[in-house]
């Protein structure tokens, strides 16, 4: 019985698998994500109870941009530390450098090739954008309200 050793690691082959489409090899086109309401921090739903989905590449852009901005740079080592934003450090800084944190965060995205601050107000806890996304499948323009 002592012979008899279990690893502590299972042994798997995985050598009969069919190969596994990567995220990153879908068109740019046909690219999703879940909808959410990011004032009420949480995913919108179907009539049907399933989650929404965006229909079109623009919507994508968008939610991933809003997800970008919604998200505090440093605070999730799930992230890295190239996700994200500093909003925490927004009140005390220039808009000049707000502008620039913001274009630095949403370019490192794969999908979007460049990011432009079109205009930026301040006002009271929040920060009203018009920022321009040029993405690998199309452009838009997107006029949102951030919570800082």
């Amino acid at each position: 019985m002592a012979d008899d050793t279990v690893p502590l690691f299972p042994q798997m082959d995985f050598s009969d698998l069919e190969e596994v489409e990567l995220y990153e090899d879908i068109p740019s086109e046909q690219k999703w994500t879940y909808v959410m309401d990011f004032k009420a921090r949480q995913f919108l739903k179907e009539e049907d109870g399933r989650y929404r989905r965006t229909k079109t590449y623009a919507e994508y852009l968008v939610q991933t941009a809003m997800r970008i901005l919604n998200t505090e740079r440093f605070q999730y080592a799930v992230n890295g530390d190239d996700i994200g934003v500093e909003k925490s450090e927004w009140p005390a800084w220039e808009d000049i450098e707000i502008k620039r944190d913001i274009e630095e965060a949403l370019e490192v995205h794969s999908e979007i090739d460049r990011a432009e601050v079109l205009s930026m107000e301040r006002s009271k806890n929040e920060l009203h954008v018009r920022i321009r996304l040029v993405g690998l499948a199309g452009t838009v323009e997107m006029d949102e309200v951030i919570d800082v």
